[in-house]
């Protein structure tokens, strides 16, 4: 059983664009990773664990992960173009510098931080890497999981979750609400 049925939720269906889902392939030739691909079926667009936006596609809809995704990465372009100072001090303490060049953000929390995949980092069962990052203090780049499984698992843990988000953080519910 997939850690996302087990969350408090109301009845509804699901919506987003299946085709996308599927057969989107990112620059390495990869599809999206399993637990996302899981995380879209079962549950769709909402606010998971009361502050996390996971977005996924939605065709036109503004906050399709294609549509965020474009936002987010214009964010690490311009990383990237700042000064070498400025690139370390965001990369701070887990991130490397080619993770800048081909990180794909995918969802973000109300108290602004960003979950990333490492696309060129996947595992056997074709996960990637997740990484969080505050937007607020420019960075600070933090492993956080192997999957969108363990995140979440984080997430409810207290003491996992100050490792991954900060030393001021506190476990989270296990909800999600639909959008």
């Amino acid at each position: 059983m997939s850690i996302f049925t087990g969350l408090q939720r109301p009845q509804f269906q699901a919506y987003y664009d299946e085709e996308f889902l599927m057969e989107h392939r990112f620059e390495n030739g990869r599809g999206f990773p399993p637990s996302y691909i899981d995380y879209v079926k079962t549950l769709g667009y909402g606010r998971l664990c009361g502050l996390w936006s996971i977005h996924i596609p939605l065709g036109d809809h503004p906050d399709s992960w294609l549509h965020r995704y474009h936002d987010w990465r214009s964010w690490f372009d311009d990383v990237l173009e700042s000064e070498e100072v400025l690139q370390k001090a965001a990369l701070e303490p887990d991130g490397f510098p080619e993770l800048l060049e081909h990180a794909v953000p995918f969802a973000f929390s109300e108290e602004n931080d960003l979950l990333a995949w490492d696309i060129q980092s996947p595992d056997e069962w074709g996960e990637f890497p997740i990484y969080a990052l505050n937007l607020r203090t420019w960075g600070n780049f933090r492993y956080a999981a192997p999957d969108l499984y363990s995140f979440v698992e984080a997430l409810l843990d207290a003491e996992r979750v100050k490792s991954i988000l900060g030393t001021h953080r506190t476990s989270f519910p296990y909800t999600f609400e639909p959008f």
